[in-house]
This record gives C-alpha cells, sequence and structure tokens, in this order.
C-alpha cells in the first residue's frame, strides 16, 4: 500500500448543508465540559469574545507553519530567509488591532501587548535555534498543513459530518509512519493533569481515527503528537529541561482509548441530535440541562456568572 498515493488522492467531500450538520472536537469537548456554555454557544449563538491568548495562539501557529512549508517544500535556504520574528511580530499586531478595535480597553493593555510579543520573539528565537531537534528535513516530507477531515464520525448518524483542520501532516520515508502534530500555545506548558486529561487529549484520538478512515491509511501507521509552546519559562529552572519553550507530548491513542472516544462521541449526537437528524433536538438539550449542575470550573464564563 503506497500511504503518500493513498494521501494524495483524496477528495474531501464538500459538506451539504441542506441536510448535514457539521461538528466538531471544541464542541464535543465544550459538552462534555459543560452543556450550560455548550447551548450558549452552539444553540445560543453567543460568541465568544476575542482574547488576547487567543490572537496570539494564531499568529504563533501561522507563523511556524509557514516556516514549515517553506523548509520542506522550498528548501532551507528559504526557510532560513525567512524572518520569523517580524512574520510573526505582524501576524500578532493585525489581529490585536483586529480585536482590540472590537472590544475597546476592554481587551487589553498595551503593557499586555508588550509581554506578548516580547514572548513570542523569544519563543520564536528558541525554535529557530532548535528546531533541528524537533523537525528533521532529511528522511521527511510534508504532507499538508490545515489538511482537512470531514466525515461521519458514527455509522448510525450519516449526516453528522466531523470537520477539522490538522496543523501539521508529516510522513517518516523510513518508517513509513504519518505523524499528525497538534500546535499549541500554553503560558507555561502542559503539567501532568493537563496530560492526563482525556478531554483535552481526545482531540488527537480523534484526528487519528478520523484521519486513517478519510485518507485510507492504516492506523498503526500513525503517530499523534502534541507541540506545545510556552511563554514563560522559570527565572531560576531547577532542572535544564525546565528552560526549553517547547514541550513535546504524544497521548495515548490505542484501540482503548479510540473505543472510548467514539463511545463519546455517539453519546454526544444521542444527546443533542434528533434521531436519524441532523436537526438539534431541543427538547432533549433543554431536559438535560434542567438535570445537570452546573460545572464548577473557574474557567467557564458561563457557570461563573
Amino acid at each position: 500500500m503506497n500511504i503518500i498515493e493513498n494521501i494524495n488522492n483524496t477528495v474531501v467531500p464538500e459538506m451539504n448543508w441542506a441536510y448535514q450538520k457539521n461538528i466538531s472536537y471544541t464542541q464535543l469537548s465544550a459538552w462534555m465540559e459543560c452543556p450550560h456554555r455548550w447551548k450558549q454557544m452552539y444553540i445560543d449563538k453567543i460568541k465568544q469574545p476575542p482574547s488576547i491568548h487567543l490572537s496570539f495562539g494564531t499568529a504563533m501557529h501561522e507563523t511556524l507553519q509557514e516556516y514549515m512549508e517553506l523548509m520542506y517544500n522550498k528548501g532551507q535556504q528559504h526557510a532560513d530567509e525567512f524572518d520569523a520574528q517580524a512574520d510573526f511580530q505582524k501576524r500578532f499586531m493585525d489581529l490585536y488591532k483586529e480585536d482590540a478595535d472590537k472590544l475597546g480597553e476592554n481587551f487589553a493593555t498595551k503593557e499586555e501587548l508588550i509581554e506578548f510579543t516580547n514572548d513570542g520573539l523569544e519563543i520564536i528565537d528558541f525554535f529557530l535555534r532548535h528546531r533541528q531537534e524537533h523537525f528533521q528535513k532529511h528522511g521527511w516530507k510534508l504532507l499538508g498543513i490545515e489538511m482537512p477531515i470531514l466525515i461521519a464520525p458514527h455509522e448510525d448518524y450519516p449526516n453528522v459530518k466531523l470537520m477539522g483542520k490538522l496543523d501539521l501532516v508529516m510522513f517518516n520515508e523510513t518508517t513509513h509512519h504519518v505523524v499528525i502534530w497538534d500546535i499549541k500555545t500554553s503560558t507555561r506548558g502542559w503539567s501532568k493533569y493537563d496530560k492526563q486529561n482525556k478531554i483535552k487529549t481526545s482531540q488527537m484520538v480523534m484526528y487519528k481515527k478520523y484521519f486513517a478512515e478519510q485518507y485510507n491509511v492504516p492506523i498503526d501507521n500513525i503517530d499523534v503528537r502534541y507541540f506545545i509552546v510556552k511563554r514563560k519559562i522559570p527565572e531560576n529552572p531547577k532542572y535544564a529541561i525546565m528552560k526549553s519553550r517547547i514541550q513535546k507530548f504524544e497521548p495515548s491513542s490505542g484501540k482503548t482509548t479510540q473505543n472510548k472516544m467514539v463511545k463519546n462521541m455517539k453519546a454526544f449526537i444521542e444527546d443533542v441530535f434528533i434521531d436519524g437528524s441532523h436537526m438539534y433536538d431541543t427538547d432533549k438539550i433543554e431536559e438535560i440541562l434542567n438535570n445537570t449542575d452546573k460545572c464548577s470550573s473557574k474557567w467557564c464564563q458561563t457557570c461563573t456568572k
């Protein structure tokens, strides 16, 4: 089986909005964490306000992706000539101005803008100096950036489609493994509790299973990894690894973990959709909410109000 050929020959279908509904990992995780917040986002259509953290994360994503595309598709010289720090700064400033125009003084202070900008520049500098430790050019191919997934996540509900985009998809020419990377930005990196959070890590389990199905790739030939960049490092780190701005994490994604994810996905679809339909079952959702306590998370803007 030629994995690259299978991927290149795959045509991801278009959504038929007349009788199909798209869901995402964000939807599933929001429902699992707090159905009340999910309703506010997807039924009431109340948008989450922009934040400087989101602007920072988007700019960092796009700059790192641009560098990787140049390195793998055009050559190391083009990547070396790319001013990644200036690129990040421009992207971040453009997003900052756009969001600040919407929220005014409530968005972020000038001091925060300076802090986040400097953090980003230090991350880019660290990445460029240590890139070879994480991404080698020899023996690897970049298969895609923002590669799409659009597939029914459960055979019983063909009109409900999982929609997602994969940050980086690589191919190891030696092992013939596909490696799916998800880029995350974090203030201080992921703790052991973050790594044990099954809601958080189910994103990559989901992408592994449905990428395999969408692109006809043996699931045992797919690895999934998080590439986490940290804004802050300790002033006096106890260990050398604590000085790193980069953290990598490979979540458990075996058969048992996949089955649990599919079970959660099916339960979510059955909870919020009319049987066999792409329409939300608002009566059933309301009944679930009436019997569900508000969540205890201090980060939930719905339940803490």
